[in-house]
């Protein structure tokens, strides 16, 4: 596998999606769909890292493109609404009397693999390799890894903009949210939703 590169861009024409990389003494193509994820707008200045392809007719051009510093910062706020969102699974482990230690080292635990699993699917999204579904995933998640994919999303700047997975993954953080505070309520939500399955089962026989 050829060796990557970096390199800025010295010319980018915003209207057709094209422009050129300055490598040593020549300059070489890229087109705005040779990057591997698109998270900003290519410019002139940009610090790309890509790897030397040929285009359709045969002709040397960048491939798996990406910006150097296309990672986000995790700010202040995005801090408080992580925050934010784990006080309520935290108040309700508490009124179930869980071990926090456990409960600690299990959250942990799995929001470091899924936090994990960001980053390997992103090195291999730039090397064009064999790539982490996306069922998995989600399944670290659902596991309770979502803390740690909130993190990765924003810091690494993966999966933050494609709509339909971030449907999912808001979807397992409001499922957390929803079971957390229908605990707090002695699951009348739950018995409600099974009250009403029953209900409908008995109608149908």
């Amino acid at each position: 596998m050829d060796s990557e590169l970096t390199a800025k861009i010295i010319e980018w024409d915003d209207v057709k999606g094209y422009g050129f990389l300055q490598v040593g003494q020549r300059k070489v193509f890229l087109h705005r769909h040779d990057f591997a994820e698109h998270h900003k707008r290519p410019a002139v200045g940009d610090a790309i890292r890509f790897m030397i392809g040929q285009d359709a007719k045969g002709r040397s051009c960048a491939k798996n493109a990406a910006h150097v510093n296309d990672g986000g910062r995790l700010t202040v706020p995005t801090i408080l609404f992580l925050l934010c969102l784990l006080v309520l699974p935290a108040i309700a482990l508490h009124k179930l009397k869980a071990d926090f230690r456990w409960a600690g080292v299990y959250a942990l635990m799995m929001g470091t693999l899924s936090y994990a699993c960001y980053v390997t699917d992103k090195r291999r999204a730039r090397e064009n390799a064999w790539r982490i579904s996306e069922n998995r995933l989600h399944l670290t998640e659902l596991l309770g890894g979502w803390p740690g994919a909130f993190l990765a999303q924003r810091q690494l700047r993966h999966k933050c903009s494609k709509g339909s997975f971030q449907f999912v993954f808001w979807l397992i953080v409001i499922a957390y949210q929803v079971a957390a505070f229908d605990s707090l309520q002695n699951w009348r939500l739950s018995r409600m939703i099974w009250s009403a399955i029953e209900h409908s089962l008995e109608h149908q026989r």
